[in-house]
């Protein structure tokens, strides 16, 4: 039971760092903005409110790494 558990929590961390790092490096709209005209000011609120959900999403899945770290390594599940 204790390899199954870790064997999963290896899983969940892969799957998380594979998610953040292909958001960053999948995102083809990167290089379209550094070449591209200022944006209005529609857009940068636009951004502006995706960030918010970016960073909600951030801290939903860094208490919910946190609270598999708790039951890992503290309570010994």
């Amino acid at each position: 039971m204790d390899a199954l558990i870790q064997i999963l929590f290896l899983f969940g961390l892969v799957v998380w760092i594979g998610w953040v790092l292909g958001r960053r490096y999948a995102n083809p709209d990167l290089d379209r903005h550094k070449t591209s005209d200022p944006p209005t000011d529609a857009q940068i609120r636009w951004h502006i409110w995706n960030m918010r959900k970016d960073l909600s999403m951030l801290a939903v899945t860094n208490f919910a790494v946190l609270l598999v770290l708790v039951f890992t390594l503290v309570l010994k599940w």
